[in-house]
């Protein structure tokens, strides 16, 4: 996921360790999510079911947390279309290059359908997470006027409002229609959220943000729980209900609380954190595009563990495994393909920011 950041002696060290701790997660979330064996409250219980179950939390938290924080550093940023053409290449690459080396494996059929997915990445829906950022990014001037127009009651009202409409209402309702396919209601409640924090500079002590944190995550947990009895009362199996996805309550206030708690973090000179979080996306793209199938259906293949004591290894595994790996090529990538292609047309990009910026004003 590619959440915008700051860079220079003022970055927020605690919020790129935000990034790298729920990419970790992302990753255990698509150890469940993707593998072989589903959770369900029919299943037995055990303990490898709850670390399945355990594991399926993650997903929406961080997605809420990455959205969190690209709506804290955008509120202050102007729109640079090298932004929009950095990430656009970045996903191509991977929907190219890994979707080639899955149909020359035989892990893919090559078709029309699927060339198309391959080589047009953002239109066919490919990333989702990608395409609902695109369409955030290319609206966050507008969004930035709207809340540069609003008094601080006024923001928190709307927040209130986007709050009440699209996750709680979704969650205790029942009802899906204030919610579209790609999230993104909740992502630009989220992005109004994050701009308060930083518009405002809102600060919670870390205590505080911790015993929100956890209280979240224990009621998250509970409800994995409390789903089984709810199975064995109405028949109704959706164990993951309150947990998934980004537009149920639960992971949208403890993402919420997270951020918090990490924006409070302060680390100063230690490059390996920027290091890490500015190629989490890297990570992302390798292990939930094409090779998925192949990373958690056969390599990581859960169901030949989950009747054993090797389950829990075997996910630390995959997910150390496949995060590292995820870095190592996307700094690859960055060497050899982006910086040449971006060095290329930055004549271009200036060129077209100078007409955005004539447009929109200089936030700076």
């Amino acid at each position: 996921m590619q959440a915008a950041g700051s860079v220079g002696e003022d970055r927020i060290y605690g919020l790129d360790l935000y990034k790298i701790l729920g990419m970790l997660l992302v990753v255990a979330f698509h150890f469940s999510f993707h593998g072989n064996v589903i959770v369900n409250c029919a299943q037995e219980l055990s303990f490898n079911w709850i670390v399945l179950a355990v594991a399926r939390i993650f997903g929406a938290v961080c997605n809420c947390a990455f959205m969190l924080i690209s709506g804290y550093f955008l509120y202050r940023k102007n729109f640079n279309v090298r932004t929009v053409f950095r990430l656009w290449l970045q996903v191509w690459f991977y929907s190219v290059v890994f979707g080639t080396v899955c149909v020359i494996s035989g892990t893919e059929q090559l078709t029309a359908g699927s060339l198309i997915k391959m080589v047009f990445p953002f239109t066919s829906n490919q990333y989702w997470f990608f395409s609902t950022y695109i369409v955030i990014y290319l609206i966050f001037p507008f969004l930035n006027k709207c809340i540069d127009g609003l008094s601080r009651k006024q923001h928190q009202a709307a927040i209130v409002l986007g709050l009440i409409l699209v996750p709680l209402f979704a969650t205790f309702a029942g009802e899906r229609w204030t919610i579209g396919t790609n999230s993104i209601e909740i992502f630009i409640v989220l992005y109004f959220v994050g701009a308060y924090f930083n518009k405002y500079d809102v600060c919670v002590s870390a205590g505080k943000s911790a015993v929100m944190a956890a209280s979240g995550m224990i009621l998250e947990i509970l409800s994995l729980f409390g789903m089984r009895i709810v199975y064995r009362l109405t028949g109704i199996n959706d164990v993951t209900y309150f947990v998934w996805d980004q537009n149920k309550i639960f992971p949208v206030l403890t993402g919420i609380a997270l951020f918090l708690l990490f924006k409070q973090i302060r680390v100063r000179h230690i490059r390996m954190i920027p290091f890490l979080s500015s190629s989490v996306f890297g990570v992302y793209l390798l292990h939930d595009g094409w090779a998925k199938g192949f990373l958690f259906g056969r390599l990581f293949d859960d169901s030949a563990t989950y009747d054993t004591n090797l389950l829990l290894p075997q996910m630390i595994l995959a997910v150390c495994t496949i995060f590292a790996a995820g870095i190592l090529i996307d700094k690859v990538r960055i060497r050899i393909f982006e910086r040449p292609v971006l060095k290329m047309l930055n004549p271009v990009f200036n060129k077209i920011n100078a007409v955005c910026a004539d447009v929109w004003g200089d936030r700076a």
